[in-house]
């Protein structure tokens, strides 16, 4: 009798009331939420600290570093000599498209312009289309040039539209190549062999 009363008394569990189940499952709402702030908090300031210390500076340093390291003779043999070069032809674009826009802000000036006569607007803006056309047989001279095999190229037709002057990147400016450049530049802007200068930069 006494066995059977034990094992009965170890199968009944203890009743839990609703407002018990409540306050349980809230509590483990509770729990489960200050975890959650806990994490984020802890990766907000994660994130803070990495972009505001010097730490990430360092990592991106040192592994700027090993690369530097793993292939150095290569790539300062290789970028060296055009660096220069290509730092010429960008300046060179940079002064030439700066010249070219003054004029064209001086030429819409007058277009806009109120007190100008109606013939300054007209020969403003037909000078403005001038420009237009130079500056697109620039590009294709530029472009046909370059794929002729020339490392870098840059054109300047003058005002009148009847000269260009080419200065052109190559190690060895042969007869070929002379004549393959004037040939292109005659073509494109229509004038004689006579009036294209070819200028070696190096």
């Amino acid at each position: 009798m006494s066995k059977n009363k034990t094992s009965k008394e170890k199968k009944e569990k203890p009743v839990l009331t609703e407002s018990e189940i409540q306050k349980k499952r809230s509590r483990k709402t509770k729990v489960a939420i200050s975890c959650f702030v806990l994490l984020l908090g802890v990766g907000v300031m994660g994130n803070w600290y990495w972009e505001n210390s010097d730490l990430s500076t360092k990592v991106s340093t040192i592994s700027n570093a090993k690369e530097k390291i793993l292939g150095e003779a290569t790539y300062v043999d290789a970028t060296t000599e055009p660096s220069t070069e290509n730092e010429y032809f960008s300046s060179a674009r940079v002064d030439r498209q700066t010249a070219r826009d003054e004029s064209l802000e001086k030429l819409q000036k007058i277009i806009d312009s109120s007190t100008e006569s109606k013939e300054a607007q007209k020969e403003a803006s037909e000078k403005i289309a001038k420009i237009s056309d130079i500056i697109n047989i620039e590009n294709k001279i530029e472009t046909l040039v370059t794929a002729k095999g020339v490392s870098n190229c840059i054109a300047v037709i003058n005002e009148n539209s009847d000269k260009v002057d080419i200065i052109v990147d190559v190690k060895e400016l042969t007869d070929t190549v002379i004549l393959q450049i004037k040939e292109i530049a005659t073509s494109q802007l229509g004038c004689s062999y006579e009036d294209v200068t070819i200028i070696q930069s190096n």
